[in-house]
């Protein structure tokens, strides 16, 4: 299986839990024979969107493409992350609005259309 393993830990130092979580899943997982790729959140050179002109009509910075390129060769994904203040950190929240775009994640945006999901099944 290709799994995209996405490290959400905002400290790109590493050093804290989920870093050794997602570090002993990836190693578990080769053992098993199934290739990983990881996306650190943390190392990512990205801006925050802030409209929804810029979700909707915007391209992603590079590092998140390639990011996107990571979710879409992968057959399952598994996402990292502290919870802070009862939620993700707000640096993985604003990775997945740059990643998860309409023509990515949802279908092309339209006025009316629901959107498909072009990342069922992971």
């Amino acid at each position: 299986m290709k799994i995209a393993l996405i490290q959400g830990h905002p400290d790109a130092r590493g050093g804290r839990l989920c870093h050794a979580l997602a570090q002993a899943y990836t190693q578990g997982a080769e053992a098993g024979g199934h290739e990983v790729r990881s996306v650190d959140v943390a190392r990512l050179d990205f801006p925050l969107l802030r409209s929804a002109v810029e979700w909707q009509e915007g391209a992603p910075a590079e590092p998140v493409c390639k990011a996107q390129d990571a979710i879409e060769w992968a057959q399952h994904l598994v996402i990292v992350f502290p919870l802070w203040l009862g939620d993700m950190p707000a640096l993985l929240k604003g990775f997945f609005e740059q990643a998860l775009r309409p023509g990515f994640a949802i279908g092309e945006a339209g006025e009316g259309r629901i959107g498909k999901r072009l990342l069922k099944g992971r």
